[in-house]
């Protein structure tokens, strides 16, 4: 039986070490496409759309991707927002498996987390082809269905990570931070979405982007540990 990893492990096999670069990578790739979609951003929010630029706590990360911004002029970053997104859902395609080597010793769980991450990441990938202010319903379509397989891989790995004997507990916070920051706005998102108004409160773009920041501190501390650390 494989033992978790720890600090006097041997060095991780090279395809691992490489799904951990492809991680760290995508993560600042990412970072770096989305603060220029949002330095390009014209400006508007759901909440005011004659707002100048954009707002980190008032703006969705999808109204960086629409061609036209809420304020009604051309998006010339939609692109580099679209090009960020997709390609941080793709470098949650082996972060799932790199959650999963920290905690071995539960192999029916870690192949739980790995399905459900999968399934998350490969329609997460799709979100943002379909702006709200263009596809609507379809849009928020896509977020369920990447959303919900994504909580519960959340959680299931956040259960996987506390119940191991981990030399560092800094997984497992990470991993229950994401999770429970992830879910609150899931929930606070399905309940604006059955109320069929328009946003009233700038609580859900602050809470994604929050569950957001999580989730990139989490894949790069995972990265790190489970496929670079010697």
């Amino acid at each position: 039986m494989a033992r978790p990893v720890a600090e006097d492990s041997p060095a991780p096999p090279p395809g691992v070490r490489a799904a951990a670069l492809f991680v760290l990578g995508s993560v600042v790739l990412s970072l770096s496409l989305m603060a220029a979609a949002m330095a390009l951003y014209p400006g508007g929010t759901w909440l005011d759309r004659a707002s100048p630029g954009h707002d980190f706590f008032r703006n969705f990360f999808c109204d960086l991707t629409a061609d036209r911004a809420l304020n009604g002029q051309t998006n010339p970053g939609a692109w580099f927002g679209k090009a960020g997104m997709i390609l941080l859902s793709a470098g949650t395609l082996p972060f799932w498996f790199l959650v999963t080597r920290l905690f071995p010793e539960r192999p029916r769980l870690a192949l739980a987390v790995r399905g459900f991450g999968l399934a998350s990441a490969l329609a997460a990938i799709a979100v943002p082809l379909a702006p709200s202010q263009r596809y609507g319903l379809l849009h928020a379509l896509l977020i369920f269905v990447a959303g919900v397989p994504g909580l519960f891989a959340g959680g299931l790995a956040t259960f996987g990570l506390l119940a191991t004997k981990h030399a560092s507990r800094l997984p497992a916070r990470l991993a229950g931070l994401t999770a429970g920051l992830a879910a609150l706005d899931g929930a606070l998102y399905a309940a604006h979405v059955a109320s069929g108004v328009e946003i009233t409160s700038a609580l859900l773009p602050a809470l994604q982007k929050l569950a957001a920041l999580a989730l990139v501190a989490w894949m790069a501390g995972t990265a790190a540990l489970a496929g670079l650390r010697d």
